[in-house]
């Protein structure tokens, strides 16, 4: 309960809570046993190797969805102590892609081989990722709910990068049009259960991946609602503001580690009315980074210092020298890095220098720019 209160009090209104993940509790905490908690209809056991597909339910799932259950109570039991009203929250599961790939079959291959299994997984993890929003929004009462499709694997998938069982082959790679439908019917579940915003999180780690940022992200342009406007479905409900954002890593225009394709991707969707969130490197990270030294050099042995300053001014001159209205920057969200091997005082410091750096950003726009 401790992490949903650091939470809910660090990331108040204007910025976004999330629903705590705590992989450190062992099996069914971790990323994808979480997220397989959430399969209708299909059930999941821990192997050697991997989560697992089987005939039923046993007490690895059953743990899986408890620790999923508990998370969500322990939030709606802090907020109603603390008297914090849940205006914002923001869940982050595996998506369909990279879920395949990390699940394996009872015959000892990734089910992201077997066609039926990848749709059998999507369509299940669409239900279940649905009542899952439906739950969220009951009990806490929260009144904007984004869902964040987390796909690591996402690069890897499509460029048939990833390793069969054996290790001496790669696991096909997925037609586009496939990845697009499945990425589309999970947007679409929770949408239409409740959900008031989406974010896709593609990811590459580099080997053997022929799919560059730019493809990736106009692959999710596809995929996602192309309208930010949409009405609950079945609800009768006047249209609503919805959320439709894009995840990329935050790097530099120029130098070392720089990336311009990502800032053309960046200008793209905001000048699209689409938002971008900047994963924000780790702390140690972000000392080491040109984002940060290129305005304050970073000093080691601040240990209470903001690791992320600086970022934000970078950042601005960044959207200046690329032509972008400032104003734009309200587009910008920003993401503090996985805290889950953190301990409890550097998480709260991490959370902390996130929320500092957003805020000088958004200070920026709202003085219409660096001047």
């Amino acid at each position: 309960m401790s992490a949903s209160r650091d939470l809910l009090n660090a990331l108040g209104a204007p910025h976004l809570p999330v629903l705590p993940e705590l992989p450190a509790r062992g099996p069914g905490s971790d990323a994808i046993g979480r997220t397989a908690g959430l399969l209708e209809e299909l059930a999941v056991d821990l192997q050697p190797h991997g989560w697992r597909l089987v005939p039923e339910p046993g007490m690895d799932h059953r743990r899986a969805v408890s620790a999923l259950t508990t998370d969500r109570h322990a939030l709606t039991d802090v907020a109603g102590e603390s008297g914090i009203d849940v205006e914002d929250l923001l869940v982050r599961v595996t998506g369909p892609m990279s879920l395949s790939a990390e699940l394996w079959l009872p015959g000892g291959e990734r089910s992201l081989s077997d066609h039926g299994a990848r749709r059998d997984v999507a369509q299940s993890l669409a239900a279940g990722l649905a009542a899952h929003v439906r739950a969220i929004r009951s009990q806490t009462g929260a009144e904007r709910l984004t869902v964040v499709l987390d796909e690591p694997r996402a690069a890897a998938v499509l460029s048939g990068a990833l390793p069969t069982a054996s290790g001496y082959r790669t696991v096909r790679s997925l037609p586009r049009s496939e990845v697009r439908e499945a990425w589309t019917l999970l947007a679409q579940a929770v949408l239409d259960a409740g959900a008031t915003g989406i974010v896709l999180a593609p990811g590459r780690a580099g080997a053997g991946e022929e799919w560059t940022w730019t493809d990736l992200a106009l692959l999710a342009s596809e995929a996602l609602p192309h309208s930010a406007q949409a009405s609950r479905s079945g609800t009768g409900q006047a249209e609503e503001q919805r959320t439709v954002a894009l995840a990329l890593p935050l790097v530099p225009l120029e130098g070392a580690g720089s990336d311009s394709s990502r800032w053309d991707i960046v200008a793209g969707w905001t000048e699209a009315s689409r938002d971008i969130v900047f994963r924000l490197p780790s702390a140690q990270a972000a000392q080491e980074s040109p984002l940060a030294k290129a305005v304050t050099p970073a000093d080691p042995a601040a240990g209470n210092g903001n690791p992320y300053r600086g970022i934000g001014v970078t950042i601005a001159q960044t959207w200046e020298r690329i032509g972008l209205d400032p104003e734009l920057l309200g587009r910008l969200v920003l993401a503090a890095p996985d805290q889950s091997a953190a301990s409890h005082l550097r998480a709260n410091q991490a959370l902390a220098s996130a929320v500092a750096t957003a805020e000088e950003l958004d200070r920026i726009r709202q003085d219409g720019g660096l001047g």
